[in-house]
């Protein structure tokens, strides 16, 4: 990705959502960049898919449910509960209309940065992290969060983010999508004498 294709994505996602929303998609990229190279993950693909992480993230609860029915996704009750958060789903269908050549590294990065996956890879987890500890996010906790970076694996640090957000929730009494209990047990649950999952340990 060169500087020009980078700034053209800026441009396009500046026409398409609000100033707090491009400013918070902005720090993201940034923050992701900064992770990308303390983890050894590829810091262009992290800064891209920071940028355009929340590219359907101001559509309606209405249009979101049905572009997640035009594109084939499976609509859960979770889904129809909490619509915001189909966005990352419909982003990472919609970004390889308008960006042709965007890589599936980048899009995969997109989808799975509300909820995660069980199979979260380093591209994945630098831009979940990025999106809770950017500066422009005020929240008790998040500065401890924010100077854990490089003292711990890029494993742990997705852990403690995945935890403080769900601890954020239920704190908030909203719903848990069942997806989301199921990335706690793989990467944030630690039953007595028990280790990380095999080949989760990505930095």
């Amino acid at each position: 990705m060169s500087t020009a294709d980078f700034e053209m994505a800026d441009s396009l996602l500046a026409a398409r959502v609000s100033e707090h929303r491009l400013a918070h998609s902005r720090s993201v990229a940034s923050t992701a960049g900064l992770l990308a190279g303390v983890y050894g993950v590829p810091i262009e693909e992290a800064m891209l898919a920071g940028l355009l992480h929340d590219w359907d993230r101001e559509l309606s609860d209405e249009e979101l449910v049905a572009e997640a029915h035009r594109r084939g996704l499976r609509v859960s009750e979770g889904d129809v509960l909490i619509p915001s958060l189909l966005h990352g789903f419909t982003g990472a269908r919609a970004l390889p209309e308008v960006f042709p050549g965007i890589s599936g590294e980048v899009t995969q990065a997109v989808e799975r940065h509300t909820v995660g996956d069980v199979e979260m890879e380093p591209l994945d987890m630098v831009v979940y992290i990025a999106d809770i500890i950017e500066e422009n996010r005020r929240r008790p906790g998040l500065d401890d969060l924010r100077e854990a970076v490089g003292t711990v694996g890029l494993t742990d640090l997705f852990a403690l983010c995945y935890a403080d957000s769900v601890a954020h929730v239920a704190k908030m009494r909203k719903y848990i999508p069942q997806k989301t209990v199921q990335v706690w047990n793989r990467y944030v649950a630690r039953p007595h004498g028990s280790e990380r999952p095999s080949g989760a340990n990505h930095g």
